[in-house]
């Protein structure tokens, strides 16, 4: 563990006395407290967060406030827990007065007075991914809507439909009918703004609500996953930006989303700026004199493309690709106050990383090397505040120095400080070694609890999903390899081809070899950590994975026996039973190169399909699946 953390966890704890450290288990995965998403204080005096805890002896989740003092790096709990009622997506109205989401609708609660906190909205139906301006006092909001794009006659209909419809079925005249575990519904989310005034130190509603989206049959956020990163405010008030996807008979078969700009006011019909490129877009974001900037696809039919950066000009319409020949793919970008400067988050040899981009040369400096971080936003002293995770502890906030790189923890709320002091978490360590097609592959090895050199140790062999997607020095909720090592397991955790963050041909290499190069990569890692680490059991190696993982277990099943153990958890079994039943049909058709009734691409689903090697599976696997 880094000294830092440790000191700061230490502290945390001394008034127990001297810390005793446990391993991490199971039941820590799901009882540690969880910060959310952080927003600042104009001033950048604070920030708040919502933070959600499991009860395990009650099972039942609690999610409430808490406010850091950046100046005096202290938090507090800004409300207090209830099972009752959670607070959710925290704003600053202003320096001391915070909003959030209970309830389905906002509220506010004055930092300077000890008055209750007060309703400030009392929609019909539920708002969610609320974004403020300050400079217009302008909310603005997602909720689900039907046709006539309004919150009254959404109401209606649900009261309707409640009351007359003794029935669940739903009626589609086109594909998607569902995304992962949603089924499409008949309303949709769209934008509405509203603006707010203060009145003796009490805010209030200033006007009727706008739908932003309203009789265009655009969607945003997306459903089911997009968020409030799908769209954002100009700085005057009178824009918006957002993303819509396609809406189409093609909708299962394309990634295309477009950007939209869209009046505010909504006195006339959004305009998309790059619906000549039918590929994904993402993440636009203004900068403070009103330039817009996203994230920019150029594939058709492919979600892990690379990332572009596009800074597009209202005023003039023009636009310019920055960085353009960077091979990262950016997740999040920001803004410099002085605009010369574009802050990116991106995946690098298993971390993500904050960059800096200069706009006018395209000079890329690293301001992280270590963990998992995203960029909170850029305080007034030109400072960054991000929020950074790891293997070894959860999302905690930090200011960053961009100058000097000096990076400063702050302490998260006593609760969660408290449990984190009481686990002895083990530190990950990095090999590489030569893969397939000759590249550099790299992996992650965690050693077990109470390490003994002389002994050997199973292994918990790890494989991600995705398949463009990779182990990261990052905290998980999910896969968390601390529970394999807490547990004496010795964790390998592999980025073979196809992995993200290794430069876009090692990730685009997967394609039509699924397992061929990610496998190989799979067994040469293997046979470098077993010739090179002399503690580990060869005889006693477990394969686990998900998704991608699930099916390269499979695969492994089919082709090794060297595994001792496998576990699949919601692994595909066969290729072409997959692509009938997806509602994706543009990710195995880009993956396989194209649909499987064509007998040329039918031969590369029948390579890659785990279910033609059933005749030699001989390792014990056990099957979760939902």
């Amino acid at each position: 563990m880094r000294p830092v953390i440790k000191l700061l966890l230490f502290g945390a704890a001394l008034f127990n006395g001297l810390v005793t450290a446990r391993l991490f288990k199971p039941q820590d995965v799901v009882t540690l407290p969880r910060p959310g998403a952080a927003s600042l204080s104009p001033n950048g005096t604070f920030a708040v967060y919502a933070q959600s805890t499991y009860h395990a002896d009650q099972d039942k989740s609690v999610k409430n406030l808490f406010l850091l003092n950046l100046q005096t790096s202290s938090v507090s709990e800004l409300t207090p827990p209830s099972f009752d009622s959670a607070q959710n997506e925290p704003f600053f109205l202003d320096d001391s007065h915070v909003a959030y989401v209970q309830n389905g609708q906002i509220h506010v609660i004055n930092l300077d007075t000890t008055d209750k906190p007060y309703q400030l909205t009392d929609f019909p139906v539920d708002i969610a991914n609320v974004k403020y301006n300050l400079q217009s006092k302008m909310l603005a909001f997602s909720a689900a809507v039907y046709d006539d794009g309004t919150l009254e006659g959404a109401k209606e209909r649900e009261d309707h439909l409640r009351a007359t419809k003794k029935d669940t079925a739903l009626a589609y005249d086109k594909l998607m009918v569902r995304h992962w575990d949603a089924f499409t519904q008949e309303k949709q989310n769209n934008i509405f703004t509203v603006n707010v005034e203060d009145k003796e130190g009490r805010y209030q509603l200033a006007n009727e609500v706008h739908n932003v989206l309203k009789y265009t049959g655009l969607q945003s956020p997306g459903f089911p996953s997009g968020d409030a990163s799908d769209y954002d405010i100009s700085p005057d008030g009178k824009h918006v930006a957002f993303v819509s996807k396609i809406s189409s008979t093609r909708n299962a078969w394309e990634t295309a989303q477009y950007v939209y700009i869209a009046p505010s006011s909504a006195d006339y019909f959004p305009k998309a700026i790059n619906n000549q490129i039918p590929a994904a877009s993402s993440h636009p974001v203004y900068s403070s004199s009103g330039l817009l900037a996203y994230l920019q696809m150029s594939q058709p039919q492919y979600e892990s493309d690379r990332n572009q950066i596009v800074i597009y000009n209202p005023a003039t319409s023009t636009k310019q690709l920055v960085a353009k020949d960077w091979d990262r793919s950016p997740s999040q970008i920001m803004f410099s106050a002085d605009e010369q400067i574009l802050y990116a988050v991106a995946q690098e040899f298993g971390r993500d990383k904050v960059f800096a981009i200069n706009i006018s040369d395209d000079t890329i400096t690293t301001l992280t090397e270590e963990g998992a971080a995203s960029i909170v936003g850029v305080l007034p002293d030109g400072n960054l505040l991000l929020s950074i995770s790891s293997m070894q502890h959860p999302s905690l906030l930090h200011t960053l120095d961009p100058k000097t790189r000096h990076l400063k923890m702050h302490p998260a709320s006593d609760k969660l400080m408290e449990h984190l002091s009481h686990i002895d978490f083990l530190t990950p360590e990095e090999f590489v070694f030569e893969g397939s097609l000759g590249d550099k592959v790299h992996g992650w090895l965690i050693k077990p609890s109470n390490f003994d050199e002389n002994q050997k140790y199973p292994v918990a062999f790890l494989i991600h999903g995705g398949p463009q997607s990779a182990w990261a020095d990052s905290w998980s909720t999910r896969w968390n390899p601390q529970v394999f090592a807490g547990a004496g397991f010795v964790v390998v955790a592999i980025n073979p081809h196809g992995s993200t963050g290794y430069g876009q041909k090692f990730t685009d290499s997967i394609q039509r070899n699924w397992g061929s190069y990610p496998y190989w990569d799979l067994e040469k890692g293997l046979d470098y950590v077993l010739s090179t680490y002399k503690f580990v059991d060869a005889d006693r190696v477990a394969g686990l994975g998900a998704s991608y993982g699930g099916y390269m277990i499979n695969w492994i099943n089919g082709h090794s026996n060297r595994f001792r153990a496998l576990v699949n958890h919601d692994g595909m079994f066969s290729t072409l039973n997959s692509y009938y039943t997806t509602d994706e049909l543009y990710f195995p058709e880009r993956e396989f190169g194209g649909p499987p009734y064509h007998p040329l691409n039918r031969l590369v689903y029948e390579r890659w399909s785990p279910s033609n090697f059933v005749q030699k599976w001989r390792t014990p696997t056990l099957v979760i699946h939902g």
